[in-house]
């Protein structure tokens, strides 16, 4: 359960708010299942509840990998957007420290206070340990990669090989999550078409179950 609660709350939600949404959830498809199984004298709306219950349970669980997908997305895009700007200003002679201050305005809400940490790290600590903390808020490897070549251009002043090397992560970067964005949007897209039509599918089966009971009784 605490596991459950500091997930719930890492993804900037109320523990509360959403036990009570769970709880709700659940006393209504108990209750209208109940009320189908006691007015209609069928045990076959017992079966429908307990589906309907899987399904609201999944559902409910899964809109938090989804909503962690969409965060780690989120920051991904900002840090692109943002090193976007800090690569013009290397490739106009700018040293890193001088590149993070002229662009730290064009960083986001959630990326601003994580550049601006580092900039009160590297004045203490001239290693590779800040960029490799910065680098650990990102879901992906390759962030870190990006990170260490930022560093390696810090020891080695603006010398053209390393900046020409950070310029080629950081576009190849840039490029495969455009692709996978892409591609994720064709699949949501894919996805939203199968649950319509399995919806529908649903609902034709229940339409169907009704009107075959509706006929035996008229009969």
């Amino acid at each position: 359960m605490k596991k459950i609660r500091k997930k719930i709350e890492d993804l900037g939600l109320s523990y509360k708010r959403e036990m009570m949404i769970f709880i709700i959830g659940l006393v209504l498809i108990l209750f209208i299942s109940a009320a189908l199984v006691i007015f209609l004298k069928k045990a076959i709306y017992l079966l429908l509840g307990v589906f309907l219950l899987l399904i609201f349970v999944f559902l409910f669980i899964f809109r938090y990998k989804t909503k962690e997908e969409e965060n780690n997305r989120r920051n991904i895009n900002d840090f692109i957007n943002y090193f976007s700007f800090f690569r013009i200003y290397i490739s106009n002679g700018e040293s890193v420290y001088s590149a993070f201050n002229n662009t730290i305005d064009f960083a986001s809400d959630s990326l601003k206070p994580l550049i601006e940490g580092l900039l009160a790290e590297i004045n203490n600590d001239k290693s590779i340990t800040p960029f490799l903390r910065l680098a650990a808020n990102f879901n992906t490897k390759l962030v870190e990669e990006i990170m260490i070549s930022v560093f390696e251009m810090v020891d080695n002043g603006n010398n053209l090989n390393y900046i020409n090397q950070f310029t080629s992560l950081f576009e190849n970067f840039k490029r495969r999550i455009n692709e996978e964005n892409s591609e994720k949007r064709i699949s949501r897209f894919d996805s939203y078409i199968t649950t319509s039509l399995a919806g529908s599918g649903l609902i034709m089966v229940i339409l169907v179950f009704g009107i075959v009971n509706l006929i035996g009784e008229i009969i």
